[in-house]
C-alpha cells in the first residue's frame, strides 16, 4: 500500500483544511507515493522517535505534533530535521485539526478522565466542556493524577465542581471562555501565571496536567483507528515519556 492511503485516511477522521492557520499539518518530510508496511505513532518526532522507528523498520511515522512548525531557513546535521530527512522515513502529523475533531485528543483526554455529556465547540473551536460526578477541585485533581500521570497544578476556586471545560495541551488562555458558558473548573495541559490569577477573580477552578500528559493519550486512540482500517499494516505506538520532569 501507498502512505497516500494513510494520508487520506487521516484527512478523513480529522480534515486537514480544519488546522489552526498557524499550524503546518499534513505531509512534513518524505514522499506519500512510498510504500509501507509498518507505521509508529508518536506524540513528537524526537531523536528517539526516530532511532526507534529506523530500529523496528517503520516507513511512516504519525505524529500529533508536526515536525516543521515556522519556515526553514538552514538545516543543520545536528537537527533532528536533518536526522527525519537522512532516515528515508515519511513523517506526517495532525495537530490541531485532531484536537477539535470528534474523537479526537480532547475527547481521548475526557474519556481518560471521566468526563461525560460533552458538549462540542463551545464558544472557542478547541474548547469543549462536560460533566463530572460532584467532587472538590483537590479530589478531582487527584483523579486526573491518577489517570495520567504527572503532577496536576491547580487553582482552587473553593467549590464542590461537576461542569468541566477542557481543552488538551496548552489552553490556559481559555480561562475566560469557561467562565462564559458557566463552567466550575477549567482542565488543560499548561497555564500561564496571569491566567491562574484570572481563574482565581472569576471563581473557575483552573487545572494543569501536563502538555505531554494531556496530549499523549490521543496516541492509542490513533493506533486503534489505523488497525481498523488498515489490518495487514504492523501499528506500534512510541513508549515515551514526558520531556519535563518533577522533584
Amino acid at each position: 500500500m501507498k502512505i497516500k492511503e494513510v494520508y487520506d485516511f487521516l484527512d478523513f477522521v480529522a480534515p486537514f483544511e480544519t488546522s489552526a492557520e498557524w499550524d503546518n499539518c499534513g505531509l512534513s518530510v518524505g514522499s506519500l507515493n512510498n510504500d509501507f508496511s509498518k507505521i509508529l505513532v508518536a506524540l513528537d518526532v524526537t531523536d528517539e522517535v526516530i532511532d526507534e522507528a529506523l530500529k523496528i523498520g517503520a516507513e511512516l511515522v504519525i505524529t500529533h505534533h508536526p515536525l516543521i512548525f515556522n519556515p526553514v531557513s538552514q538545516v543543520e546535521s545536528e537537527s533532528v530535521l536533518y536526522k527525519a530527512v537522512k532516515s528515508g522515513i515519511t513523517f506526517i502529523s495532525s495537530h490541531t485539526c485532531l484536537d477539535k475533531a470528534i474523537g479526537g485528543v480532547n475527547d481521548c483526554l475526557a474519556r481518560k478522565v471521566g468526563i461525560k455529556n460533552i458538549q462540542h465547540e463551545i464558544i472557542d473551536e478547541f474548547l469543549k466542556v462536560g460533566e463530572i460526578e460532584p467532587c472538590t477541585v483537590k479530589e478531582f485533581a487527584q483523579k486526573v493524577k491518577d489517570a495520567l500521570g504527572g503532577a496536576v497544578a491547580f487553582a482552587d476556586n473553593g467549590k464542590v465542581i461537576s461542569k468541566v471545560a477542557f481543552c488538551s495541551g496548552g489552553g490556559g488562555d481559555l480561562i475566560n471562555a469557561a467562565a462564559i458558558i458557566g463552567a466550575d473548573a477549567l482542565l488543560t495541559g499548561e497555564a500561564k501565571h496571569h491566567e491562574y490569577l484570572e481563574a482565581k477573580h472569576l471563581g473557575v477552578a483552573l487545572l494543569t496536567a501536563g502538555h505531554y500528559e494531556t496530549e499523549v493519550v490521543v496516541c492509542d486512540y490513533l493506533k486503534d483507528l489505523l488497525v481498523k482500517q488498515f489490518d495487514n499494516t504492523e501499528i506500534v505506538v512510541f513508549k515515551g515519556k514526558s520531556p519535563v520532569d518533577f522533584v
